[in-house]
C-alpha cells in the first residue's frame, strides 16, 4: 500500500517538477517491484493431505538449471 502511494506521488511529481529525485524514486519502484514478481516465481508450493500412517519427507537438492 505504501509503495502504490509513493508511486503515484512520483507520478504526479514527475510530470511537473524539474527535480531529478522523483524520476529516480519511480525507476527505483520499478526496480523493486520487478524483483518482487521475480522473486514472487521462484516459491514452490505443494500441498497434499496425508491419511493416517503416511508419512512425508522433504529433500532439499539442488538441480541443475539447463
Amino acid at each position: 500500500m505504501l509503495l502504490r502511494l509513493l508511486e503515484t506521488v512520483a507520478r504526479r511529481r514527475r510530470a511537473g517538477s524539474s527535480n531529478p529525485m522523483w524520476p529516480a524514486v519511480t525507476f527505483a519502484l520499478f526496480l523493486l517491484r520487478t524483483y518482487q514478481k521475480r522473486a514472487g516465481r521462484d516459491t514452490v508450493v505443494l500441498r497434499e493431505e496425508l491419511k493416517p500412517g503416511e508419512t512425508l519427507m522433504i529433500s532439499h537438492t539442488h538441480q541443475p538449471r539447463g
